[in-house]
């Protein structure tokens, strides 16, 4: 008897253990395409763009200085979810997708994979790989994994011939359709909230890709009335946007530049109006996490892919090395994160990847190039001495650190500012001895090895 009494007490602690031991964290993760540092910084713009967004940033940590892999959304999104940089796998531009079978891509393990090989259920919808990628990576480790759920990029409709519509260009946009309803961004977040609504019986990695405010600018009318272009408070161009670039990577004049600057202020209200809406959908799938019984064992990551410029060094888009380019929103809010926190330091989107498999207390995943950004979430003011990189084509790369950001190009042509004193990165300081010790400081940083450029097969279609 009594070595069945000391028996029962030497197990009770460990039943205790095991029942206590807490499920796994979920994951919600939201990329918004093309969304700039508009996005919750008024500093830069003071227009109310994201108040969703803002909002929720007071619930985790703020990065200010998130910086992307890659300037436009293939190299991008290929990067934050491979965990490779473009220099790794020679993904550069939006026409890559015909990858040959010993790629390293076609072997490595995507972050919804290995979420899903440590017993998450996967979930997801709309832009989350990009399209090109999507047709062999994207395909095979996605959305054969989601065929259950909402998977794939639907398109919002198209307006008629005679719609008023706007066009300088690559930039369309006007009021259109007549209620958010109609558009598929709405549509997706509502399958989201639903989702997040409902108990799951296993943990769950749900992905969902906003695709405004992506080109074409078309939402509501309710979403112009909110940004009438006289209102729009953004920093004028210089006079002279490429004075002190390299003669190389200056931009060639555009045929509809005149236009775009006769009209800049309107083109901005309509990238603010598309950025509204997409943060209505974003605060649609809040709501449903908010209201569900998945709210307090969920880490939620928000994050835009690339930025965009408005005729910045005569760039009307995005694809450059610079700051409006390169500079994206990111918020990250969970179990174990402290609230109303702000991270100055630069990270970048290669970042989440161990950084999400470390929060969910998963096995470390060997053989990335980003690194976790736990000890930032844990102190913001942490030192953190790496440099956030960008690359745009083959050895073209910028570094990002807290004051400077430094561009090398393949051919040798550089750029350097001085964020403390010219946040808009109008003096280019390269040339000056002056700054050559920074310069061989931060090249150090730089790839040591870039990856040729891969094959494409479908022709450079933006993405």
């Amino acid at each position: 008897m009594k070595t069945r009494s000391l028996l029962f007490l030497l197990l009770t602690p460990l039943i205790s253990v095991q029942a206590a031991t807490p499920p796994k964290t979920n994951v919600l993760l939201i990329v918004i395409d093309d969304q700039n540092g508009y996005a919750g910084r008024t500093d830069i713009s003071p227009q109310a763009v994201t108040p969703q967004l803002d909002r929720f940033a007071k619930s985790g940590m703020l990065f200010t200085n998130a910086q992307c892999a890659a300037p436009v959304c293939n190299p991008s999104r290929t990067a934050f979810l491979s965990g490779l940089r473009p220099a790794t796998t020679g993904i550069y531009d939006n026409s890559q997708d015909d990858l040959p079978k010993d790629h390293v891509l076609m072997s490595s393990i995507s972050m919804p994979v290995y979420f899903r090989e440590q017993g998450y259920r996967l979930a997801g919808g709309g832009k989350v790989f990009s399209s090109a990628i999507a047709a062999s990576v994207g395909k095979r480790i996605w959305s054969e994994t989601v065929a259950s759920d909402r998977k794939g990029r639907k398109h919002d409709p198209v307006p008629p011939k005679d719609a008023p519509l706007n066009a300088i260009g690559k930039h369309a946009w006007g009021a259109f359709p007549s209620s958010k309803e109609e558009m598929e961004d709405w549509k997706l977040a509502g399958w989201a909230a639903d989702f997040l609504t409902k108990p799951q019986s296993d943990p769950f990695f749900l992905a969902c890709g906003i695709v405004k405010p992506h080109t074409p600018w078309y939402v509501p009318q309710e979403y112009y009335d909110l940004f009438p272009p006289a209102s729009i408070t953004v920093p004028d161009l210089a006079a002279d946007e490429s004075a002190g670039l390299p003669e190389s990577v200056r931009e060639k004049p555009h045929k509809t530049e005149v236009q775009l600057i006769q009209r800049r202020k309107e083109v901005i209200s309509a990238y603010l109006a598309a950025s509204r809406y997409a943060d209505d959908c974003v605060g649609r799938i809040l709501q449903g996490l908010a209201q569900g019984p998945n709210r307090d064992n969920t880490i939620v990551v928000i994050f835009g892919d690339n930025g965009y410029e408005f005729g910045e060094k005569n760039n009307w888009s995005k694809g450059s090395l610079r700051e409006g380019s390169a500079h994206v929103p990111l918020i990250i809010a969970g179990p174990g994160i402290a609230a109303q926190q702000s991270c100055t330091h630069p990270v970048s989107l290669l970042d989440l990847y161990p950084t999400l498999v470390e929060l969910a207390g998963l096995p470390a995943k060997s053989g990335l190039d980003g690194v976790s950004l736990v000890p930032l979430l844990k102190n913001p003011t942490a030192l953190w001495e790496r440099p956030a990189l960008t690359t745009a084509g083959f050895k073209n790369h910028a570094l990002r650190t807290d004051r400077w950001r430094y561009i090398r190009y393949a051919d040798g042509a550089e750029e350097l500012y001085d964020h403390s004193n010219d946040p808009l990165e109008r003096s280019n300081l390269a040339t000056k001895p002056d700054f050559a010790k920074i310069k061989t400081d931060l090249q150090q940083w730089m790839p040591k090895q870039d990856e040729p450029r891969n094959p494409d097969s479908a022709g450079g279609k933006e993405d």
